[in-house]
């Protein structure tokens, strides 16, 4: 509800369209949680949660994407750089597993 001279009643503030689209972008890059952001900015928490959802159900993915994958030809090849002194390369789809097993074990022996 509107005051006579046209601003917001008790102190609630409208946001326009493009108002709350450039607050939710600055949310993203900054790192607060949602309920930070919020006292930050002078936001009602419940109503900045009710703008992070409306934006997530307007980005709802395809339920279904179609996929075309071709047959790798005999001259396919993956090559995986394993810091400056490793490299694995794989030439047809038998080795992808005995890859995943030695990088899985070059990874769990790895230290921090």
């Amino acid at each position: 509800m509107k005051t006579s001279n046209g601003s917001p009643a008790s102190g609630h503030q409208q946001f326009d369209t493009k108002r709350r689209t450039k607050l939710l972008a600055e949310f993203d890059r900054s790192g607060l949680s949602a309920a930070a952001f919020a006292r930050q900015h002078r936001l009602g928490y419940s109503t900045f949660c009710g703008w992070r959802h409306r934006r997530a159900q307007s980005k709802a993915s395809p339920g279904f994407v179609q996929v075309e994958v071709t047959e790798p030809t005999e001259s396919s090849e993956l090559v995986i750089e394993l810091g400056a002194a490793a490299r694995l390369r794989i030439q047809s789809a038998s080795q992808i597993e005995l890859a995943a097993r030695l990088v899985k074990q070059l990874n769990a022996s790895a230290t921090c």
